[in-house]
């Protein structure tokens, strides 16, 4: 069997890279060790609205509209930013992964299930399903295994350079708010991270804890369930890796990685599905222009890490330099800074203004607005920025 590009991986970006490849014209085959519908991998579902327009998905997976996000600091008080606007969306990533799948199909791609990729070199994969072994040839090959992709390893390619360990349950009980996002941090409650608490169906939501690798998620998130959450019902459990910080070589020739198996994601939050869609847009069109007539295999490796780059490198530059000084720290540095934060003004600003997906712009709508210069100022020093 002979594809142009063969796609290991259908999650959310896999498909979404399908799409793109086929729609050119190329030859696509999608591969996925899975069955069709089976559960998604510890995902939170939060995501911008832009994200669906990214996906080229309706708003059917749509679960609840976000306004707001309140943060647990250690000493137990509490900041809550409110805006009018929506400002992300809860979805239901099985169906949003179902559209994406007919999508893929549409678009001429074809999706083998139950199908595991056992190796692969250049311009050859070999699969394993529950009827057969075979063999088949292909032009270009994508990665979209995810942070512990084979891809990346039997091609030598770098993974993601910085990880966070999560794990996450679904919670049936009652909820303070279904437009609000919880966010805790602390040394205590979530070293290296934070937790969350994000509403799902109504009288659900997701919970969850992100930690240096070197911890236990399991734990830290069962404390706090403790001491948040006691009287509410465990529907299911998940855990994971989830990368912050992108592959410094995600390919080569013939060979791309994208989403999660290229840290295609967002260093602050670990959210890797509008970045990763960006990308697996690039990825399925790149990939499909290179099987073309004429076309120079050899440039693609190059011209694909650019154009990636230019896509979501300055969102992924600002995150990590932000995460960086966050991450240094202590509890009572955080306090100090959040009582700062507390200016109502400063507040409402970041409450309208601050975009998930675009965290980078924050500085320019800053400087826009001379008023809030000194409470700028008077946080600066907790992050260390004045010294670089």
């Amino acid at each position: 069997m002979q594809s142009d590009v063969a796609i290991v991986g259908a999650g959310p970006i896999g498909l979404a890279a399908a799409r793109a490849a086929a729609q050119v014209g190329a030859r696509t085959l999608l591969l996925e060790r899975r069955p069709e519908g089976a559960p998604p991998s510890c995902c939170t579902g939060l995501i911008s609205p832009r994200t669906l327009s990214t996906l080229h998905v309706s708003d059917s997976s749509v679960l609840q509209q976000i306004h707001a996000i309140c943060i647990h600091l250690p000493s137990g008080l509490e900041i809550t930013l409110r805006s009018d606007d929506v400002k992300a969306f809860t979805i239901c990533r099985r169906t949003l992964e179902a559209e994406l799948l007919q999508n893929a199909r549409e678009a001429g791609a074809s999706v083998r299930f139950e199908t595991e990729v056992t190796a692969a070199a250049s311009g050859k994969l070999s699969l394993r399903s529950t009827r057969t072994e075979e063999h088949i040839t292909t032009s270009v090959i994508i990665g979209a295994d995810g942070p512990r992709s084979q891809v990346a390893d039997w091609f030598s390619l770098d993974p993601p350079s910085a990880f966070i360990a999560a794990a996450q349950v679904e919670l049936e009980g009652a909820f303070a708010a279904t437009d609000q996002v919880e966010v805790f941090v602390g040394e205590r409650v979530a070293p290296g991270f934070f937790g969350w608490c994000a509403p799902a169906e109504d009288g659900v939501a997701r919970v969850g804890v992100g930690v240096l690798p070197d911890h236990s998620p399991a734990m830290f998130l069962d404390c706090l369930l403790a001491r948040h959450f006691p009287n509410h019902r465990i529907r299911s459990r998940s855990a994971g890796i989830i990368p912050l910080a992108s592959s410094p070589r995600p390919a080569a020739e013939g060979v791309l990685l994208v989403g999660d198996a290229a840290g295609h994601v967002k260093p602050l939050s670990g959210g890797g599905l509008y970045l990763g869609g960006t990308c697996a847009q690039i990825a399925g069109e790149m990939a499909a222009q290179a099987t073309q007539p004429g076309a120079a295999l050899t440039e693609l490796a190059s011209a694909y890490s650019r154009r990636c780059q230019e896509a979501i490198g300055r969102e992924q530059a600002f995150g990590c330099s932000i995460r960086h000084h966050l991450s240094r720290l202590k509890d009572e540095e955080v306090e100090a800074a959040a009582t700062v934060l507390q200016d109502r003004q400063f507040m409402q600003f970041l409450a309208d203004h601050a975009d998930i997906d675009q965290f980078h712009r924050l500085p320019d709508h800053i400087a826009s607005e001379p008023h809030l210069w000194t409470t700028l100022l008077r946080i600066i020093p907790f992050l260390g920025l004045s010294s670089g």
